[in-house]
């Protein structure tokens, strides 16, 4: 390698490992022929190594870079000589450079996971390795860089669902195929035991969810790949309770078997006190109105009676005749009111069996 390269080149000694020895004696042969090694392009590897290589000073100068660089951050060659390191990578310092050269000094490596500034502006995950050039690794050093942006956007697309999950307002756990909890969301946990974790991992599922009308209904779905919907009223300790509404899934690994349950709960308890009390308010009103018709579907027939019972009682001089005439109309205002009480009974009776109907 010619020396005024050495700036921009570095070398690098690369075992040949890659290979299937036909015996112990062919690994002895390759280990020790020098002709080997001599006959491999180092200045090949450098520029197809990575995803980038930079040469770098202690100072944070670009001194080198491979094609690769080139290509990756959207710059010429010669652009990037020109560049420091803050430049390409965000976050670089000085303390940062500092404490680089002191790893490296110490015979290690330092291995940092940054955004790298591409030409264009655009921001890329990379994974860097930084470690010595071999030659005056005290004042320079060499950066492996890697590009990690798809493998970082799946992690954060994984946060995001995983901490969606954890402060939804459901309940949300997964038990394996023994029916025991391998995962629980705070929700899940607050509604099982009161925000107890450790009660819950590890804890089978008919702890607390009943086994035959719960836990094997939603077992039977696991087998048949289909989902399982129902309710629960639940006592979660002291006078603490709550009515369930329960929701679960099978869990279907990456080789599309079935490798547990995924199970969401939600408390209703006050949707459905909500729920009755508004049933009992309409039962209430429909009731009042009831009572304000037979109010008045009686009012009439029981005014008759009252004033024929009261010329009876005063016997003012009445024949026989009016006397006939009056017990006639007390007998017809009670058979109207009779009548009237029989329809009132049979429409309160019909108004109830609605609201119990609407109910369920």
């Amino acid at each position: 390698m010619n020396q005024n390269e050495k700036s921009r080149t570095i070398k690098i000694d690369i075992r040949t490992l890659a290979y299937t020895p036909k015996s112990a004696a062919s690994i002895a042969s390759i280990a020790t022929t020098e002709s080997v090694y001599d006959a491999i392009d180092y200045r090949f590897l450098f520029e197809h190594a990575y995803d980038a290589i930079l040469l770098i000073s202690r100072t944070g100068q670009v001194l080198g870079a491979n094609d690769r660089a080139a290509r990756f951050f959207g710059y010429q060659e010669e652009q990037l000589t020109q560049l420091m390191m803050n430049a390409l990578v965000a976050g670089v310092d000085d303390d940062l450079l500092a404490t680089i050269q002191s790893t490296i000094c110490e015979g290690k490596y330092v291995r940092i996971k940054a955004f790298g500034i591409l030409s264009s502006g655009d921001f890329s995950a990379i994974e860097i390795a930084v470690t010595g050039s071999g030659q005056n690794s005290e004042n320079q050093f060499c950066c492996l860089i890697r590009n990690i942006q798809s493998g970082w956007q799946t992690e954060q697309n994984l946060n995001s669902a995983y901490h969606a999950m954890d402060n939804t307002d459901a309940g949300i756990g997964i038990v394996n195929i023994d029916g025991i909890f391998t995962y629980a969301n705070r929700m899940m946990i607050k509604l099982l035991a009161q925000g107890n974790e450790q009660a819950v991992l590890g804890a089978h599922m008919n702890t607390w969810f009943d086994q035959k009308t719960v836990v094997d209904p939603i077992f039977a779905g696991l087998v048949s790949r289909k989902s399982w919907t129902g309710e629960q009223w639940l006592m979660t300790g002291g006078e603490k309770s709550s009515w369930l509404t329960i929701s679960a899934v099978p869990d279907i690994n990456s080789d599309d078997e079935p490798c547990g349950i995924v199970i969401a709960i939600r408390d209703t308890a006050d949707k459905r006190r909500a729920e009755i009390a508004e049933q009992q308010t309409a039962r209430n009103r429909v009731i009042m109105e009831s009572f304000s018709s037979i109010c008045h579907a009686l009012g009439q027939p029981a005014t008759v009676l009252l004033t024929s019972i009261e010329l009876l009682r005063l016997n003012s001089g009445l024949d026989d005749t009016m006397k006939s005439e009056v017990l006639d109309l007390c007998y017809d205002a009670a058979l109207e009111m009779r009548e009237q009480l029989s329809k009132m009974s049979t429409r309160c009776t019909d108004t109830e069996l609605a609201i119990r109907t609407k109910e369920v």
